[in-house]
């Protein structure tokens, strides 16, 4: 009784993966998630095999969008992106440190939390993403 009593209180994982550039090629943005409660991200990283190789940027964000909203029209949950042309296998972090999360962090009770995507995707392969969440009060299930 009392596990499941403060088991909302345990962080959520949030994961991506996608191995093929064909899956980022045909779903630009991905949905991962619609809060059930009021959260705030805590951490996100991400790592991919093969960089982007476009002459322009190649990125992904981390986003919060409002119910009925495209994942494109999401706002950003951190101070910069992740640059998928940076070094393979080298993980790319966003923490709580001064700067690195944006000052809006919250994500209301059914709000999505997404991945939106941008430049030419064609080269990158290998992609894993992961959000940390805190819950800030207990979901209503």
């Amino acid at each position: 009784m009392i596990a499941q009593a403060v088991a909302w209180k345990a962080p959520l994982v949030l994961t991506f993966s996608a191995g093929p550039n064909a899956a980022l090629l045909t779903l630009p943005n991905v949905g991962l998630w619609v809060a059930d409660s009021n959260c705030e991200i805590v951490f996100a990283s991400e790592i991919h095999e093969t960089l982007g190789t476009d002459g322009s940027a190649v990125t992904v964000d981390v986003v919060k969008v409002a119910d009925g909203a495209a994942l494109s029209t999401g706002t950003s949950l951190l101070a910069s992106t992740f640059n998928l042309k940076s070094t393979i296998n080298t993980l790319q972090k966003r923490s709580l440190s001064p700067g690195t999360l944006a000052a809006d962090r919250s994500i209301l009770t059914g709000q999505r939390i997404g991945l939106k995507f941008s430049g030419t995707m064609t080269a990158v392969t290998g992609v894993n993403i992961v959000v940390v969440l805190n819950r800030l009060n207990r979901p209503v299930w």
